[in-house]
């Protein structure tokens, strides 16, 4: 991986622009590189109001870039599971917003992807409340 690390975020709340954005853009080496919400159109919104060069209209693609080495997951916890999933699979480290998953079995899946992918981090942040 290079000096600076390239995040792409799946999901454009409310927590990811109050803390995630800001909290990253806080620490040295770390470049927000894109950005997936919902619709294009609310993915372009996002990158354009916080200076995001990249907007994609579905998170597999910005999953996929090679352009990013690691995922910020602020989504529903019902997409926690399948972007984990395929982000750790893509070669990505993850970061993923609290509740980890919908239930026992999809967690379970997720730490069986995790665990396969020694070289790459996954956290699951803790919820605030």
């Amino acid at each position: 991986m290079a000096d600076t690390v390239r995040v792409g975020l799946v999901g454009a709340g409310g927590n990811t622009r109050a803390r995630h954005i800001p909290g990253l853009r806080a620490i040295d080496g770390v470049e927000i590189v894109s950005v997936a919400n919902r619709t294009l159109e609310s993915s372009q919104r996002a990158a354009e109001e916080h200076g995001i060069p990249t907007a994609y209209g579905n998170w597999l693609d910005l999953v996929e870039a090679d352009d990013t080495d690691a995922i910020v997951i602020g989504t529903w916890p019902y997409m926690h599971a399948p972007v984990t999933i395929a982000a750790l699979a893509s070669g990505k480290h993850v970061l993923c917003e609290a509740r980890m998953a919908m239930n026992a079995a999809e967690a379970h899946r997720m730490l069986d992807e995790a665990r396969s992918r020694p070289d790459l981090v996954a956290q699951v942040v803790p919820s605030p409340f």
